[in-house]
C-alpha cells in the first residue's frame, strides 16, 4: 500500500536532496529551489532567478541550466566544469509545476573521456591493421623511413603503389583475400600495408616506376582471377596510383604523391594504373 507523504515530509526530502533541484510553474518561472542548487550557483545568483523564466534572465550565469537539453556541460563561478543529466518531473496538483533535477555525472564523463583517450593512444601505438594483419599507415611510415634513407645513400630506385580494392560483398572478407594475394605475389623484401581508409600500400625497394606499373597490371589480372575463383564471381574494382622515389622525398612526401596518383585514377575512372 502506497503512503502519501505530507507536504511537510515532501519539503524535508527536497531540502535534504543531494542533487540540485529547482521548481518551475506552468509558465516556466522559477518558484523554488533547494539548498543544493543554491550551493551550486551561489546564493545571490539563485535569488536572482526567483520568479524569472529562461526568456527573461538575460545572460545570467546559470542560463545554460534552464534550457531544454537533457544533458549539459556547465562551468560554475569558480571555473569548475560540471556535466549534468537533467530529469524533469511533473508535480501533481493543479499548478502544473515541474521539478528539474540536476544529476552530476561529471565523474562518469571524465572516466569515459579517459577511456576514449587511452583507446586512441593505444590505437596510435598499434602498427598493424586489425583485419588484415598488415602494417597500418603508422607502421608503414616507420618501416619506410629506413628504405628512403637506403635509396638516398645508394641512389637506388624504390617505388610505392597505393591500391584501392572495392567489392559489393563483405568488405573485411575481401580485404583478407586481397592481403593474402599480395603476400603471395610480392617479394620478401617488399612491404605491404593497409590504411584506415582500406587502401593497400606496396613499398617496392630496388624497383623502378616502370616495373611498378607492370606489377600493378599483373596484380589487376590476379585479382580478377581471385574474384572469379574465391569470391563467387563478386567483382573487385581496383585502381592504382604509382610513384617512384625522388632524392627530395621523405616517407611522407612519397606516400602523399602515391595518394595523389590514386586519387587521380579514381576521379578519371582509369582501368590502368596512374603514375606520378
Amino acid at each position: 500500500m502506497t503512503e502519501i507523504l505530507s507536504a511537510q515530509h515532501a519539503l524535508a526530502i527536497v531540502e535534504h536532496c543531494p542533487f540540485a533541484l529547482l521548481v518551475t510553474d506552468i509558465n516556466g518561472r522559477i518558484i523554488s529551489y533547494n539548498p543544493a542548487f543554491e550551493q551550486l550557483v551561489g546564493r545571490a545568483q539563485a535569488d536572482d532567478l526567483q520568479g524569472h523564466s529562461l526568456a527573461d534572465i538575460g545572460n545570467h550565469p546559470a542560463r545554460k541550466l534552464l534550457g531544454p537539453e537533457e544533458s549539459v556541460c556547465w562551468t560554475d563561478r569558480n571555473d569548475r566544469q560540471y556535466h549534468f543529466e537533467i530529469q524533469r518531473i511533473d508535480l501533481p496538483g493543479k499548478t502544473f509545476a515541474q521539478a528539474r533535477l540536476f544529476i552530476d555525472v561529471s565523474r562518469q564523463v571524465e572516466l569515459e573521456q579517459a577511456h576514449d583517450s587511452l583507446n586512441e593512444e593505444l590505437k596510435q601505438q598499434t602498427l598493424t591493421d586489425s583485419v588484415t594483419g598488415l602494417l597500418n599507415q603508422r607502421g608503414v611510415l616507420l618501416a619506410l623511413e629506413p628504405q628512403v634513407a637506403r635509396s638516398r645513400r645508394y641512389n637506388s630506385p624504390m617505388t610505392v603503389i597505393m591500391m584501392d580494392a572495392q567489392c559489393q560483398s563483405d568488405g573485411d572478407n575481401v580485404r583478407l583475400h586481397v592481403a593474402r594475394l599480395l603476400k603471395d605475389q610480392l617479394r620478401w623484401a617488399d612491404l605491404i600495408g593497409c590504411t584506415e581508409q582500406h587502401e593497400f600500400l606496396l613499398i617496392l625497394p630496388e624497383t623502378t616506376p616502370e616495373a611498378g606499373l607492370r606489377l600493378a597490371a599483373k596484380l589487376q589480372q590476379r585479382l580478377r582471377e581471385m574474384s572469379e575463383q574465391e569470391l563467387g564471381s563478386a567483382e573487385v574494382d581496383t585502381c592504382y596510383g604509382v610513384t617512384g622515389w625522388r632524392r627530395s622525398d621523405n616517407a611522407k612526401t612519397l606516400l602523399k604523391r602515391a595518394g595523389m596518383a590514386l586519387s587521380r585514377a579514381r576521379s578519371e575512372h582509369h582501368q590502368q594504373p596512374i603514375a606520378l
